[in-house]
């Protein structure tokens, strides 16, 4: 029951980060552009692979968030304030994070969407990526779901197409020509890029940020054309000269 009961406080106070960003928004602006932020996704995965593929608990929603970010009509939570949220609770990122009455939640909070989601797969070089997104305030515990699966080395083509599936279940616009080519070329990165992302991710919310410099800065250099890797890493050292 104590463990129930501190779940709730962790999404009450997550989803509260996503509602007081909102607030500051001025409302035009939140009509126009829906705030979304994503939480850790678990991990399902039975057997020898299980390990090997945690870093996907932080690693999806970091990409999915980025994916989502690519159309300027939509606004997302920054995963730091997330993990700020996560640690002020004294709870692991890949913490499982359960279902609680919406209705609960939406007296709190303001109407802006939350992802949260799954991975799993069959052992033999298949994965499957499941993705929720509900409305927090308006009482219904699932708006949106989306499911891709496929091969894993298919991975970040499959979150690409959770992003593409939110994006038109949100009625966003279409992306910008650039924004266009970016999604592309983030979206054929191989298997082993997009899990080396996602390790340097699980290094940064573990607090290892000098780890996570060092993972990205080699990914960067062995990919120079994928995005997601300088991106992070420029903000990692923006926070660090701060």
């Amino acid at each position: 029951m104590r463990r129930r009961r501190s779940r709730f406080r962790l999404i009450a106070t997550l989803l509260a980060t996503i509602a007081a960003t909102a607030a500051r928004l001025p409302s035009q602006q939140r009509d126009a552009a829906p705030l979304v932020g994503a939480l850790p996704f678990t991990n399902s995965v039975v057997g020898d692979e299980r390990a090997a593929l945690n870093p996907l608990v932080s690693g999806v929603p970091e990409l999915l968030l980025i994916e989502l970010a690519r159309n300027p009509g939509i606004r997302i939570v920054e995963p730091a304030r997330v993990r700020r949220v996560l640690n002020s609770q004294k709870l692991a990122p890949d913490a499982r994070i359960d279902d609680e009455p919406p209705s609960r939640i939406g007296r709190i909070l303001g109407a802006q969407w939350a992802i949260r989601g799954t991975f799993t797969t069959d052992g033999r070089g298949a994965i499957r990526l499941t993705a929720y997104m509900s409305n927090v305030g308006n009482g219904a515990p699932v708006e949106h779901s989306a499911t891709a699966e496929g091969k894993q080395a298919n991975l970040a083509g499959l979150i690409g197409q959770l992003a593409e599936h939110f994006s038109r279940d949100l009625h966003l616009a279409e992306l910008p020509k650039e924004s266009r080519r970016a999604r592309e070329l983030a979206q054929k990165a191989s298997y082993e890029t997009t899990l080396a992302f996602a390790r340097a991710i699980e290094a940064r919310d573990a607090g290892r940020v000098q780890e996570a410099i060092a993972m990205l800065e080699k990914l960067a250099s062995n990919n120079p054309e994928y995005e997601p890797a300088q991106s992070e890493l420029a903000r990692l050292h923006s926070d660090k000269g701060r």
